[in-house]
């Protein structure tokens, strides 16, 4: 069998006397061979003679060498290293992917070297290589999750957004499902983000999510759908529960449409907020005045320094998040005293002018409650159903002691508010009772109390739909159970024959 050393060699002729020349291809170095010699010279001059033999090839590990295995989850293993050419395609792939890089890094010539100076032997995949194997990444994902859900035996609730792009004329639509699986955890998975033509009417959005719900099996195990506030999603909600889904939905469908509890949060809010447009605005645009220019903030540190105030930049909203809102309203207060120094040392009296911080100071009192209330209830990491609740009637009972406050504006933004807030508790506040009723820390008698506190007067008609559509739930989840148990008793019976 011929050396895997004469790769590294040239062989010249063979002479009259039977030897020949072996000549190094990296530095040049001759050696004679023939007439029985073995290539045991030629190995230890490529091993440890040779300078100009590159450390990756020389040191290059065998079958037999064993190698420290560094691995993320497990503890360093003394195990045989081989390099896998489609295991570090599959990990790049998997970066590319995780990371948000665009397929032409592969082209990147920095890259290309820190790879090939990682691993000589790693041929660096093209540009449609590596986009194909992001595919197949996607492919077997999407695989796996469709083989855990088809395991999972529990009902699954989804939340789905539109978006468009700049130009408004693309629409894309987002479809989540949440789930809780037998250890008792929250999960969710994004199972579409796809185009959605035009025009973005009820049906078209509610075929557009049964056909998705089809695709993953899981038309037949869905509890609820979240939605924004919305004419075109309420027309959704209508064409799907006019389909074949209704027939699998718990309680005949009382529970399945639910409002997004951050967004009526926000639509709440921000009627009241149009109370105070020109204060906001004229605290947004001083804002944006002290940060436009170097000088000024450089004169705005100045102004902090002598009057010590908290040392924070000036930061101005999102207009369509009333959160940021209230984030900037609560900056400006703390730093009321900075503001009007700059005023005098900007020689601007103007950008203070008309601005009252006693009324900004009740105000972020009266908003307090709802930043809270969509912090509590914007949590990822646990579930929430069941704190929408006594957290959404904290709100309303808020909005009624907004009634009492000594500022008229105050008052004119709870009315606002609370003409909102009727509106949207009508519909879908059903499922939020029976959360809070299965919570053992809340039980029957925190529903009791706050319908007491806001409708007195319609407390037994909510009630009874309340025990009704509990006793609705349970007979549903208990012929589900007996179906199981016949089922499984069936299987045992045909194993025994």
């Amino acid at each position: 069998m011929t050396s895997k050393y004469w790769q590294y060699f040239i062989r010249g002729e063979t002479k009259e006397d039977g030897f020949y020349e072996a000549k190094c291809k990296f530095c040049g170095h001759t050696y004679d061979m023939g007439n029985g010699r073995g290539t045991g010279s030629l190995m230890h001059h490529f091993i440890k003679a040779c300078e100009k033999v590159p450390k990756a090839m020389r040191h290059k590990p065998s079958a037999l060498q064993k190698m420290l295995q560094a691995g993320t989850t497990t503890a360093p293993a003394l195990d045989v290293w081989e390099f896998n050419q489609m295991k570090c395609r599959k990990g790049l792939a998997r970066m590319v992917v995780a990371h948000d890089y665009p397929f032409n890094c592969v082209n990147h010539y920095f890259l290309r070297e820190f790879l090939r100076d990682l691993q000589p032997q790693f041929k660096v995949p093209s540009r449609n290589t590596l986009r194909a194997d992001c595919l197949n990444i996607y492919a077997e994902e999407k695989d796996m999750l469709y083989d855990l859900f088809s395991k999972l035996d529990c009902k699954f609730s989804f939340t789905s957004d539109l978006w468009s792009n700049k130009g408004r004329d693309r629409g894309f639509m987002a479809l989540t499902c949440h789930y809780i699986d037998e250890s008792w955890k929250l999960h969710k998975r994004v199972i579409a983000f796809c185009p959605l033509p035009s025009p973005h009417t009820g049906k078209n959005i509610a075929d557009a999510i049964y056909e998705k719900l089809v695709l993953w099996n899981l038309d037949k195990k869905a509890l609820c759908l979240v939605l924004d506030s919305s004419s075109a999603n309420d027309a959704c909600v209508k064409e799907l529960l006019s389909g074949p889904i209704l027939d699998t939905l718990p309680a005949d469908g009382q529970l399945f449409h639910q409002r997004c509890g951050c967004h009526v949060l926000n639509l709440i809010v921000q009627d009241g907020l149009d109370v105070l447009d020109g204060e906001i605005k004229t605290i947004r645009e001083t804002m944006k005045y002290i940060r436009h220019s170097q000088s000024r903030m450089e004169k705005f540190k100045r102004a902090v320094a002598q009057v010590k105030a908290p040392d924070k930049k000036p930061a101005w909203d999102v207009q369509t998040r009333w959160n940021s809102t209230y984030l900037m309203l609560q900056l400006a207060f703390e730093l009321r005293k900075a503001i009007e120094r700059f005023a005098v040392l900007d020689k601007n009296p103007e950008l203070v002018a008309g601005l009252d911080w006693n009324k900004l100071k009740a105000l972020l009192d009266c908003l307090k409650v709802f930043y809270d209330a969509t912090l509590t209830l914007s949590g990822t990491k646990y579930p929430t159903l069941n704190l929408f609740f006594p957290e959404f009637c904290e709100v309303c009972l808020n909005i009624k002691k907004m009634r009492n406050s000594n500022y008229p504006f105050i008052v004119e933004m709870s009315l606002q508010m609370y003409a909102k807030w009727d509106k949207y508790w009508t519909g879908g506040n059903m499922l939020l009772a029976i959360a809070c009723v299965f919570d053992p820390r809340s039980k029957l008698g925190v529903v009791e109390y706050y319908i007491k506190e806001m409708y007195p007067n319609d407390y037994d008609t909510f009630m009874a739909n309340l025990n009704n559509c509990i006793n609705a739930l349970f007979k549903d989840y208990e012929k589900a159970y007996n179906r199981q148990s016949q089922e499984q008793i069936g299987s045992s019976s045909q194993q025994v024959r």
